[in-house]
């Protein structure tokens, strides 16, 4: 980090009124110094000059890199104006708008990482470059063919009859509005600020152009290139966009997404009104002309539409079932004493229905668990889980045979703890045990399985049970029942 420089301007301009151009440059001497104030001795440094417009922070007009060697005081010198320019031309400078402020800027490495080292403004020795462009009447010389008479210069001709002597090489005008013209004798510069004010605008009202301070002139007549877009007829999925007096452009509006969804539009019908609607779409549908009433006529059990045909409908379960025997694999079940004959008719006729579906295909299946949780068991009841029984004959803790026949029951269990014996409870009209075989498991002799099989001809209202004794805490046995009848 640079922090101090000493700057020495040394402005050295000799302007002569008569004859002398003024020197194309600034002298400047300085010392540059690194961050502890120590100057920096015998190295090439880089040094960025700009001549900045108005105030020390205003906008850089010119700006040259140098790159002096420091000598061992690290003290430096060059010529502003002579350096490798950076913006703009030091030619151009204009010394007579606004002040003007000299920014000094150093890489203490040679290279491009300048940092600031300070800035001044620039006083009276550089304004000679003006004397050189304007100032007044009498900083003007004339030429041969030129004439100056109270600031005006006039062109009156060189004499001497040839024409390739007069020829300018070069013109610019700048946007600080200054006229720039290049020949033999070199560039010549005018400032045109004081035309300034001669600026016009151009406004168009309607169809009328004018000037300010001019005249105005109808451009409607010239308005004939008005021209319309129409849309064709649909070709597949093309359309053609067309315009008068043009080529037309023909578009494929296939939906190409393969998405159903961005497509999907909801119905909704308003139910007091009768109108149907469609989402994004403004049209609707009155419905009410198409509305139908429904009626049913208990007297003869028709059911009729208005405007249709009537249908008579079946009331009897004979006609339900002559229909679809099957009553369409629903259950009937919990069927209520009758009230009236034909209650009782049908009763009749879904017991019938209802024992001869169990005489012809039953089976049930549940789960039982028994542990002596505490206490003296002999021969009592286990409770039963339904797995699946389709007639309900299975109650919490018996089975009940629903008619006459025989039935197959089989058990299977394991006892864990104890292998406390298990028999089968047959009551019709008295009670009979039968004992559930049981055996040790082999090699785990602890464990004891179950597993019986037998067939026993039961009335309807006889029962089975499963029945458990057991004296001792802890013990255990869990399994299957289940059955079937022949």
């Amino acid at each position: 980090m640079i922090r101090s420089l000493l700057t020495l301007l040394l402005a050295l301009i000799i302007f002569n009124q008569a004859s002398a151009q003024a020197p194309k440059g600034i002298n400047y001497q300085g010392v540059a110094r690194d961050n502890e104030g120590k100057p920096i001795i015998t190295k090439r440094i880089s040094v960025r000059i700009s001549i900045l417009k108005n105030a020390a922070t205003g906008e850089v007009e010119y700006a040259e890199v140098h790159e002096p060697q420091t000598n061992q005081f690290g003290l430096f010198t060059l010529i502003i104006g002579q350096g490798a320019p950076a913006t703009g031309t030091f030619a151009f400078v204009s010394w007579a708008m606004g002040n003007k402020w000299l920014q000094i800027e150093i890489d203490p490495e040679g290279g491009n990482s300048f940092q600031l080292a300070g800035s001044q403004q620039l006083m009276s020795v550089p304004y000679a470059f003006y004397a050189e462009y304007a100032g007044n009447d009498n900083n003007f010389t004339a030429g041969q063919g030129i004439s100056i008479t109270n600031g005006v210069i006039s062109n009156t001709g060189d004499g001497d009859s040839n024409a390739t002597n007069e020829l300018i090489t070069g013109a610019t005008f700048t946007a600080d509005k200054k006229l720039r013209i290049t020949d033999a004798g070199g560039t010549k510069e005018v400032d045109l600020n004081v035309l300034a004010a001669d600026n016009q605008s151009l406004t168009l009202t309607g169809t009328s152009l004018s000037i300010s301070g001019g005249n105005a002139i109808n451009i409607g007549s010239v308005n004939t290139d008005n021209q319309n877009l129409t849309l064709g007829n649909p070709v597949g999925t093309n359309r053609t966009v067309n315009i008068t007096n043009g080529t037309g452009v023909t578009i494929d509006v296939a939906d190409n997404d393969n998405s159903s969804t961005n497509e999907i539009q909801d119905l909704a019908l308003n139910t007091g009104t009768n109108i149907l609607s469609l989402t994004n779409d403004a049209t609707t549908v009155d419905l009410t002309p198409y509305k139908q009433n429904l009626t049913y006529t208990p007297a003869t059990n028709n059911l009729a539409i208005a405007g249709g045909n009537n249908v008579t409908i079946s009331s009897t379960l004979t006609q339900v079932l002559t229909t679809n025997p099957s009553a369409g694999n629903i259950k009937i079940q919990n069927v209520g004493a009758p009230a009236t004959a034909t209650d009782a008719t049908n009763k009749g006729y879904v017991d019938t229905a209802i024992a001869t579906a169990i005489a012809t295909n039953y089976a049930f299946k549940a789960t039982y668990s028994f542990t002596n949780t505490g206490g003296v068991f002999n021969d009592s009841p286990i409770s039963l889980t339904d797995v699946f029984d389709d007639f309900n004959v299975v109650a919490s803790n018996r089975f009940t045979a629903p008619s006459v026949g025989a039935y197959s029951f089989t058990v299977t269990g394991t006892s864990a703890l104890g292998g406390v014996p298990i028999k089968l409870k047959i009551t019709s009209g008295s009670s009979s045990l039968y004992d559930i075989k049981r055996q040790a498991a082999y090699p785990v002799v602890t464990i004891v399985n179950y597993y019986d099989s037998n067939i026993y001809k039961l009335n309807a209202g006889d029962t089975v049970e499963l029945v458990v004794t057991s004296l001792l805490l802890g013990e255990k046995v869990d399994g299957l029942l289940f059955g079937f009848k022949l």
